[in-house]
């Protein structure tokens, strides 16, 4: 723990510290990213340049695409321009970048208001940018890989077929093109098949060639080449998500360790190697939950750079220097460089250290069975004569990860004499294949499983009150959290963020890219009707006896909010004390620094009427 100031954090500036960097690539002019603004849930790219930063994206814009909902890969340089995805109407824009200083606006390229564009892929060869198009027509949503002239905005179709395509890729000379496809009910993280194909001079893709994970028991991720051409890929083909070259037809993993050299691919254009060189490489992983930089010489040697940061996504390099996005426990989001030789880091933006208290993360284990849970515990700030509360926070996803990185919402908490639990329960990425599968079939049971023992293990240690208990969860962990109420008697309150409250009907109302998640996380819905019942909070409501409060976004398309308004007035028809409080302006997760001030507020009130 340290002490920079007596005063906590308050919700206020909690929420409007959580500025947040994206998608960061490198140019001629300058390095370029995307920068999230609370104040107003935009986000905009910021281009550094001689030291200097500037906005580029004007007014009325935001840079967010909605493939697959959760979107990502929404811009690319396309040489003295830029290409984006707009989130207002999902159509490709284009802009140029200089104009003496000047922001100029950005032209319209696609007008195809039925379709979503993403992982923008800027071909210099042909001057044509690649992308995902996810189609929304009557007869249901295609995906589709495609190729758009930024000028006249026509298009053609590169690959089809599967139900789903992400990451293309171009070999430096343009000739080769590769690409990710998976088909239901797979989820990216559990089997994907890489293709590469010849791209024609005129922009005709054929004889693509299945590459890697024909036979569905693989997942890979970020596929790319060097500058020779070789062909790479991340996968968990030997049980981790390892870096992989093609070499003489056979693939090579390039530095073996049990360590995830990937992650979920729940948004698109992540990028976590880079190859400066043929041969040499810089490679961001988790180990145990928390992030490291390497650079991976030729022989496989594995030399860790940057001490003091714990994650480390979107990276990019040049001759000299690698750059990422870098999150530590101790101060903000940034955005660094570092020289591959010397170790030097510099950070370009962002790093400020808080002005406030902080609660360091210690890691937590503890195991269940013969398994073992992984998480982090942030002690409260004030370590008073009683044992704390104890709020167990359950990440999304579920197929999703909680890292142990500077979070203002969270440390919100601990300044306010909570203990906090991050929980990567089983089923989380980030701990190897292995686990990331174990919530196959056992949603609703395993990670509920995985809070009783926590709990437990907490408890036994006298690192919190058991008498003050509290859970809460957004989406999926919303799930995991009304589960535990229904299942564990010893937690006293909850709370539910945009919540999964009936798997089964939300398998027949949520999005194409979720639609059959359920079929690998519970079973298949008719053969497996009553297990579907027995895991839904929503029909066993009778069995949750606690307060509980809910949050809900009302344009959330992938959590519909008549899941939440039902399960709400379930356990008010009972006499249970509940709250729901419905944003008009939010969907799934929210943006808005104003909504987020209101949540956290609310909460903390919530529970200290059931606590004291």
């Amino acid at each position: 723990m340290s002490s920079v100031a007596a005063e906590p954090l308050d919700a206020a500036r909690a929420c409007m510290a959580q500025r947040d960097y994206a998608a960061l690539k490198l140019g001629r002019d300058g390095l370029y990213w995307v920068q999230y603004c609370p104040e107003d849930g935009r986000n905009r790219i910021v281009q550094l340049s001689g030291g200097r930063q500037r906005m580029l994206t004007p007014e009325g814009f935001s840079v967010r695409s909605r493939v697959h909902e959760y979107g990502g890969g929404a811009w690319c340089l396309a040489g003295d321009r830029l290409l984006f995805v707009n989130d207002e109407d999902q159509q490709i824009w284009l802009q140029p970048l200089s104009c003496q200083g000047r922001v100029v606006p950005p032209l319209r390229v696609t007008d195809t208001p039925d379709c979503r564009y993403g992982d923008l892929l800027w071909d210099p060869h042909r001057r044509l940018v690649i992308a995902v198009a996810e189609q929304h027509a009557q007869d249901g949503v295609h995906n589709r890989l495609v190729a758009v002239s930024p000028h006249s905005g026509q298009q053609r179709v590169l690959a089809q077929g599967h139900d789903f395509y992400s990451s293309p890729s171009l070999s430096p000379d343009g000739r080769f093109l590769a690409w990710l496809a998976w088909d239901h009910p797979h989820q990216p993280w559990t089997a994907t098949r890489l293709y590469r194909a010849v791209l024609e001079r005129d922009g005709r893709c054929h004889a693509a060639e299945l590459m890697a994970g024909k036979d569905a028991t693989e997942s890979l991720f970020q596929p790319g080449f060097d500058d020779d051409g070789v062909l790479h890929v991340v996968s968990d083909r030997g049980g981790w998500w390892n870096l992989y070259r093609l070499a003489n037809g056979r693939w090579r993993n390039v530095c073996p360790l049990d360590a995830e050299f990937g992650v979920a691919q729940w948004q698109l254009g992540l990028s976590t190697w880079t190859s400066p060189e043929p041969g040499r490489y810089g490679c961001s992983l988790i180990v145990n939950g928390a992030g490291r930089l390497l650079d991976i010489g030729r022989g496989g040697e594995a030399r860790r750079l940057v001490a003091g940061f714990s994650l480390f996504r979107s990276l990019c390099s040049d001759s000299r220097r690698l750059y990422a996005i870098a999150e530590a426990p101790d101060r903000q989001v940034a955005v660094i460089a570092v020289d591959r030789e010397s170790g030097a880091l510099e950070i370009l933006a962002g790093g400020e250290r808080p002005d406030h208290a902080l609660s360091s993360p210690e890691a937590f284990h503890c195991d269940v069975g013969a398994e073992r849970v992984h998480g982090f515990f942030y002690p409260p700030l004030e370590a008073g004569a009683a044992a704390p509360p104890l709020l167990i926070m359950t990440h999304g996803g579920p197929t999703a990860t909680s890292y142990p990185v500077y979070r203002p919402a969270l440390q919100y908490w601990t300044g306010r004499g909570f203990a906090v639990l991050d929980l990567n329960y089983r089923g989380s990425a980030g701990f190897g294949r292995a686990y990331r599968h174990r919530l196959a079939g056992s949603w609703g049971q395993t990670d509920v499983e995985d809070v009783a023992a926590a709990i437990g293990a907490l408890v036994e240690r006298g690192a919190v009150d058991p008498a003050r208990i509290l859970i809460r969860g957004n989406s999926a962990g919303g799930y995991t959290t009304l589960n535990a109420l229904a299942s564990l008697g010893n937690i006293r309150a909850g709370a539910s963020l945009y919540g999964v409250a009936d798997p089964g009907a939300l398998r027949q109302v949520t999005h194409k890219f979720e639609s059959h998640y359920l079929d690998w996380l519970l079973g298949d819905p008719e053969r497996e009707a009553q297990l579907y019942r027995s895991r839904s909070p929503l029909h066993r409501a009778e069995a949750i006896r606690c307060p509980v409060i809910f949050f809900q976004g009302a344009r959330d398309a992938v959590v519909l909010p008549d899941q939440t308004r039902r399960m709400h007035e379930a356990l008010k028809a009972r006499g249970v004390a509940t709250e729901l409080h419905l944003f008009e302006d939010e969907a799934h997760g929210f943006r808005l620094a104003a909504n987020q001030i209101r949540v956290l507020e609310r909460e903390l009130a919530f529970y200290r009427d059931q606590i004291g």
